[in-house]
């Protein structure tokens, strides 16, 4: 069985030599003869380590220096480190445990003392370790568990709706494919300083949710809707977002943020006249405004009850008659001059 790693840190080899008579038989050393070789033995080490014994007086760089830049952050901040020192009082004791220290030992050494306290210290990381680990597995689990009911939610929409079909999985792909298009080409790079293409991708399929409240009579009906009718239909855009605002117990807000802002506005306009909320140009959010395209894209060339399927080249026109007006000009420029890349998706 493996032994698990410790370094020891002091400037004084006689020091380091008595704490490695007492720990060599359980543990494999290695050790730093001053600060500087500390950070980097830690910083080389830090997969396999499982303590630090650090001394506190050492030229150059003393032990809270070497402190400080274990626990600023990154894989070193969970090594444990038990300070080495030979002054007695307890100001050296209370500055090591704020800056994040486990534990003392102090000098001269006693044998059972070191070896009790290193023993504590490297169980408690093996148990911390395991939490961790199980932490993620669960994490992992109900991320698993989220996306499986998404799905779910968004098959219902296609069982239901004969107009949608395979629309969600395909605008799902669609828009995948813009977003990175649009993040390539850096025209928007300040206002997608944020934006997650992954999450964005995942809260497409559920675009029209808000239909499952809509009736039978008008969401099955295979001519145009009446006026009337289509004011019933466009509810579908608040209905949705109502429904993404259950999912609050999912415990991802950024996620739920992406579906809220897609089910609400992916009917609005860039110049306003769209529904439900009249918002106008980058008022209205980017991830609404790249899925506008893509889900009238593929209404376009896609054969419906009410039509038959337009050529890619008639919606590519359609779309380009859009800019500045229906759809954000900037996203209208970068699908045109892609307009291969989303064809060639219908082809295959």
């Amino acid at each position: 069985m493996a032994k698990d790693t410790i370094l020891i840190v002091d400037d004084i080899s006689l020091n380091r030599e008595i704490l490695i008579e007492i720990l060599k038989d359980d543990y494999d050393i290695l050790e730093a003869s001053n600060g500087f070789e500390a950070v980097e033995m830690v910083l080389n080490n830090h997969h396999r380590l499982s303590l630090v014994l650090l001394d506190i007086m050492m030229p150059e760089m003393d032990g809270f220096q070497v402190l400080d830049v274990l626990k600023s952050g990154g894989y070193t901040q969970s090594i444990p480190v038990i300070i080495i020192t030979a002054s007695g009082g307890d100001e050296n004791e209370i500055k090591g445990l704020h800056a994040g220290a486990v534990d003392f030992v102090n000098k001269p050494f006693h044998p059972e003392i070191v070896k009790c306290r290193v023993d504590a210290q490297v169980e408690l990381k093996k148990h911390r370790d395991h939490l961790e680990e199980l932490v993620d597995i669960n994490v992992r689990k109900i991320v698993s568990v989220r996306e499986a009911v998404i799905e779910f939610m968004a098959s219902i929409i296609e069982y239901r709706d004969t107009e949608s079909g395979q629309h969600v999985q395909r605008t799902r792909l669609l828009a995948d494919l813009l977003s990175k298009l649009v993040l390539q080409s850096g025209l928007m790079k300040e206002e997608l300083s944020t934006f997650d293409a992954a999450l964005f991708s995942k809260a497409v399929p559920l675009h029209d949710i808000g239909k499952i409240t809509t009736p039978d009579s008008i969401l099955l009906k295979p001519g145009r809707l009446t006026p009337e009718e289509f004011e019933i239909i466009k509810k579908h855009t608040v209905m949705g977002a109502e429904i993404i605002t259950k999912m609050q117990t999912f415990d991802a807000p950024d996620y739920v943020k992406y579906c809220y802002d897609i089910c609400l506005y992916h009917h609005e306009r860039w110049d306003g006249k769209g529904y439900p909320t009249g918002l106008s140009g980058s008022s209205i959010p980017c991830s609404a405004r790249m899925m506008a395209i893509v889900d009238v894209y593929d209404a376009l060339v896609s054969e419906r009850p009410y039509k038959k399927p337009f050529s890619h080249e008639e919606a590519m026109g359609i779309i380009s008659g859009g800019k500045g007006t229906q759809f954000d000009p900037i996203l209208v420029d970068i699908f045109i001059q892609n307009n291969e890349q989303f064809y060639d998706f219908y082809k295959h």
